[in-house]
């Protein structure tokens, strides 16, 4: 039975040791233990601003439109989106079928 807990706690240190390098590793290039700002986020940064949203064709006709953001939280986001001569719409764009933000 010692053997098994001696065993247990030579694995642990190694383990151990390549967790640690990946994490320097990970800090080295950039990509530390920090949360990354998720798309709620970043659409949150642009309420107000004109963007070009590429969204998933679907029942929102918002494909790769421009698109002023009025409100976003963490999983929809309220946009006013130009729909011809001086025709301008109110949708509310589920995040998860954005594939793309390009800021005007």
């Amino acid at each position: 039975m010692e053997y098994f807990g001696v065993f247990a706690f030579i694995m642990v240190l190694v383990l151990m040791g390549k967790v640690s390098r990946l994490e320097r590793i990970l800090r080295e290039n950039g990509l530390s233990g920090k949360r990354i700002a998720g798309l709620g986020d970043q659409i949150r940064k642009q309420v107000g601003k004109t963007v070009e949203l590429t969204v998933e064709a679907g029942d929102f006709d918002v494909y790769g439109k421009e698109c002023k953001i009025l409100d976003a939280d963490e999983g929809w986001a309220l946009v006013l989106a130009n729909e011809g001569k001086k025709n301008e719409c109110e949708k509310l764009i589920r995040l998860d079928s954005v594939k793309q933000i390009k800021v005007k």
